[in-house]
């Protein structure tokens, strides 16, 4: 989730974080998150496909790179994005060129919004809003839940002091150059459970053995750290 406008430090950092880790986690995302969206609906007996990217930052690449495999995967379909975070007028311009993906500020997903999504995507977002901000986190889920048949959360699980400290500094790396929130706490699983509870929403499948980096992260590249909860 993209929140501002970054100093020449905080750009620089960007790159850095890009080259080493980011390229190949939007791989192992895609490939994750384009494979269980062709499982969950049949695509091939719809002439479209709508999502919704909840929170969905100011690099395109991720929702770009699912849109193409989907599209190549399932050629008689149209898939269509509306991507909604805290974008300026000025963003906006710069990144409304792509075919069948609209950006839009998160103030137009209102609690009038008619919109229906076949898939929501919620990527390491909520522990950003932050996980201490419950009636607001709940609410937000709440109204995904409603415009939505299926939700997908990745997002972070911790179990104890070290793994806070160890989330907090991943995040630092991979966040703070873009501007972004740097979170306090992360879900573990019993809070997770208890989220999905209180929102009466059933778990279809959680993704918990997969590595989104490459070896020489070592420990910070633990898959207990990482889960893809897919929600119904």
């Amino acid at each position: 989730m993209f929140l501002g406008n970054v100093n020449t430090f905080r750009k620089s950092l960007s790159k850095f974080k890009e080259i080493i880790s980011q390229k190949y986690r939007r791989e192992i995302l895609c490939n994750l998150i384009s494979n269980e969206i062709s499982k969950l609906e049949e695509i091939d007996k719809k002439k479209i496909i709508r999502l919704l990217d909840y929170g969905s930052g100011y690099n395109t690449a991720l929702i770009k790179k699912i849109i193409k495999k989907l599209s190549s995967k399932h050629k008689n379909t149209t898939f269509i994005v509306d991507c909604y975070d805290n974008y300026s007028s000025k963003q906006l311009k710069l990144i409304n060129n792509i075919q069948n993906i609209k950006f839009m500020h998160i103030k137009n997903l209102s609690n009038k919004h008619k919109a229906r999504y076949n898939f929501c995507l919620v990527i390491d977002v909520l522990h950003h809003i932050g996980l201490e901000k419950n009636i607001k986190i709940h609410n937000i889920a709440k109204k995904l839940k409603k415009i939505s048949k299926f939700l997908i959360i990745k997002d972070h699980f911790q179990y104890g002091f070290i793994s806070n400290l160890t989330l907090i500094f991943m995040d630092f790396f991979s966040n703070y150059g873009d501007g972004t929130k740097i979170p306090k706490i992360y879900f573990n699983i019993k809070t997770f459970e208890n989220f999905i509870s209180k929102l009466k929403l059933k778990e279809i499948k959680r993704i918990t053995d997969k590595k989104y980096y490459k070896w020489f992260w070592f420990y910070l590249n633990n898959e207990k750290f990482q889960f893809i909860s897919i929600l119904k």
